[in-house]
């Protein structure tokens, strides 16, 4: 959702401000509050809750818990200075929605947010016995009007970028128009992964042309729709001419299934993937729909309903749950009348969780905890209903989309930039963990070849493979240094070289053994870290042993390579160190260095765990061990190293007074040319 320049009406307030004090709680309460779980995700059971501690010049503050930000379940006051905590338990899946406010002239409510058993979510009721019958319906008289596209070109304004405004015929003689863009082929012979772009809501606006053509200069063929019949491209005036009903076209025949604004929404959804899929320019492989807000809501029903959709990526989709007030939930956009009976018959063949329950393809879906705007209950009802590989990306101090901050909306981000990378370059966003894959951005594929050098630039007796927390310890880059120093206190006169990247997974490790990393090296020892990539920063939701397994099948893979590629060598195998950027993920890590110490033998394949020196039995890092919850300090790359030193001078016997090995290396974008 982002603000527009249309003006705006009563029955629209959601689309771009905060018209309420509703939409003013949405700010995040900030770091005087601290969660119990870092992640903001709880068990059934569990109580949820915030340690606070206001600063003594500050007001005081009293707070409102709400369940499902409908019924109160708590209330209390906050002495400036005085440890407090603020808790709740929940009897069921849900969610839990503080409303903090200062007492104190003009202050604005702040806003807490915490999910409990997300992932048991359930919708309030089931969809209509007819739903699929309706759909059907409706999509086979959309398909009976042809749809007699309309390209008409302009300039993009990007180099190597085609652009052209889009028109097709509609149902009843409407229109649909959007934007689409692609790279520039003068063979006409390319085919391109296809993405359908789907808008939030807000009185009828211009289409921005970069929106396309970002996505074209990355390799997308890509449509983006317009979701009124008006045009995407004129000037200011002519939407502010537009008839008033539809600036609040979520009002237009709330009491009728056949003639609903999102009928035909929906509908035009469904003919722009058909057309995109009818290009020939298309690859015919992967066709991606996402949105936010309303965009999101468009994309579960266009993902729901039209099976040539391959991949979904959604942020604080709109639509879901209509019927959750009756069910202790209150309900976000597109705020249907729960007070009419007709109206909530009619939205049950418009919620996005009866769409969801439809979806078969792969699906990132994003989720604000302190939005009011689409709420998170109702989000997590969706996803859940999702019969396929997916991803949940939860923002917990995130309100709705036009009101967050780049670090609150920074889940959503990461997630959704890692997926259309993958996808734009004909990779699954689930890659195995033991298959290989190259990384595609510019800067890695320098440090591969870097790396491809550096093992032929000296004589390397022990190799270390790994990810960033390997890469910084041998590394060259000047912020690296005390870790450096570290290294040639532990490694010098060992002949000891440094090969780990950052943000590498186990396949990206495959895929650089594989093209000639380790290739003549001949080491008699590798020390390998891996894994932690692969665990990530996301909260398990019920996939702790599953995530887990793959994470030490990847690692299986990785040390399967390296026996063929370096047969004689003796590999020391450590343990995946601890994560307290979100501690929620060690269970997985727990799980996967169990997996991963049974491939040694305490001969050929050692295994080394440092953790219990790292971390507290809770899984909380001790003092001074890492700067950021993840990579660690010199004191924690002490340790180990000292569990690697006996281990060394049993198969390399005592350091050397002279050391061989190649120079460090550092990062190829920060090195000048």
């Amino acid at each position: 959702m982002k603000l527009t320049r249309a003006p705006l009406t009563a029955a629209l307030i959601l689309c771009v401000s905060a018209l309420g004090s509703w939409a003013q709680a949405d700010e995040s309460a900030g770091p005087a509050y601290v969660p119990y779980q870092p992640s903001g995700i709880y068990a059934l059971g569990d109580t949820a809750g915030w340690n606070v501690t206001l600063p003594w010049n500050s007001p005081t503050v009293t707070y409102v818990i709400r369940k499902n930000n409908l019924a109160e379940i708590g209330r209390g006051t906050i002495t400036p200075g005085k440890p407090t905590k603020i808790e709740a338990k929940l009897d069921e899946p849900g969610m839990v929605y503080v409303e903090v406010t200062e007492n104190s002239p003009g202050a604005k409510p702040k806003a807490l947010g915490a999910a409990v058993a997300p992932e048991k979510i359930a919708p309030s009721i089931p969809a209509p016995a007819d739903f699929d019958v309706f759909w059907a319906a409706k999509i086979k008289a959309l398909r009976k009007v042809p749809a007699k596209p309309e390209l008409t070109e302009k300039p993009s304004e990007k180099d190597g970028v085609d652009f052209a405004i889009l028109k097709m015929s509609h149902v009843e003689g409407k229109h649909i128009w959007g934007q689409v863009a692609k790279p520039h082929d003068t063979t006409n012979k390319k085919k391109y992964p296809g993405l359908v772009i789907l808008q939030w809501a807000s009185p009828p606006y211009p289409l921005q042309k970069s929106w396309v053509t970002d996505r074209a200069a990355e390799g997308w063929l890509a449509v983006n729709i317009e979701p009124h019949d008006v045009m995407p491209d004129q000037p200011k005036e002519y939407y502010d001419a537009l008839p008033e009903a539809l600036k609040s076209y979520n009002s237009i025949e709330t009491r009728n299934r056949d003639k609903n604004y999102f009928l035909y929404m929906y509908l035009a959804d469904v003919r722009a993937v058909d057309y995109l899929a009818s290009r020939p320019d298309w690859d015919g492989k992967t066709l991606v729909v996402m949105g936010t807000s309303m965009g999101g809501q468009q994309s579960l029903c266009a993902a729901g309903l039209n099976p040539k959709v391959t991949h979904m990526l959604i942020n604080v989709p709109a639509g879901a749950d209509a019927n959750g007030n009756a069910h202790g939930r209150k309900i976000g956009y597109p705020f249907w009348d729960v007070n009419d009976p007709q109206v909530m018959k009619t939205a049950e063949y418009f919620d996005t969780v009866n769409c969801a329950a439809r979806i078969k393809v792969p699906s990132l879906v994003a989720m604000g905890f302190i939005d009011t705007v689409t709420t998170p209950v109702s989000i997590w009802a969706a996803f859940n209903q999702i019969k396929a590989r997916k991803e949940a990306a939860p923002m917990i101090d995130s309100p709705h989309n036009h009101l967050a901050t780049p670090e609150q909306s920074m889940p959503w981000t990461r997630a959704s930039a890692a997926w259309l990378s993958a996808l734009v370059a004909g990779r699954s966003p689930f890659e195995p963990a033991d298959v290989a894959t190259p990384r595609t951005d510019a800067n890695s594929k320098l440090a591969h070849e870097q790396l491809l050098g550096k093992r032929k630039a000296g004589k390397i007796d022990a190799y270390f493979m790994g990810d960033s927390i390997t890469r910084r310890w041998g590394a060259s880059d000047a912020q690296y240094a005390d870790l450096l120093a570290n290294w040639n206190a532990n490694f010098k006169g060992w002949n000891a070289a440094d090969f780990g990247w950052g943000a590498d997974k186990t396949q990206h490790m495959l895929w650089r053994l594989q093209n000639g990393e380790l290739d003549g090296v001949n080491p008699k020892i590798v020390v390998l870290m891996a894994g932690t990539n692969n665990v990530g920063r996301a909260t398990p939701l019920g996939d702790v042993s599953e995530r887990a397994a793959e994470v030490a099948r990847g690692v299986t893979a990785v040390v399967g390579e390296i026996r063929k590629r370096a047969p004689d060598t003796t590999l020391v195998i450590t343990g995946i160190t601890p994560r307290n950027d979100n501690i929620a993920v060690m269970p997985i890590i727990d799980e996967a260095n169990a997996k991963i110490g049974r491939l040694a033998d305490g001969k050929k394949v050692r295994y080394v765990n440092i953790n219990e020196k790292l971390a507290f039995p809770d899984n909380q890092l001790r003092e001074g061990m890492a700067n950021d919850g993840l990579h660690l300090t010199p004191k924690a790359y002490q340790i180990w190293a000292d569990a690697l030193q006996p281990i060394f001078t049993e198969i390399l016997g005592p350091r050397a007074a002279e050391d061989h090995a190649p120079a460090p290396t550092g990062d190829p974008s920060a090195q000048k040319p």
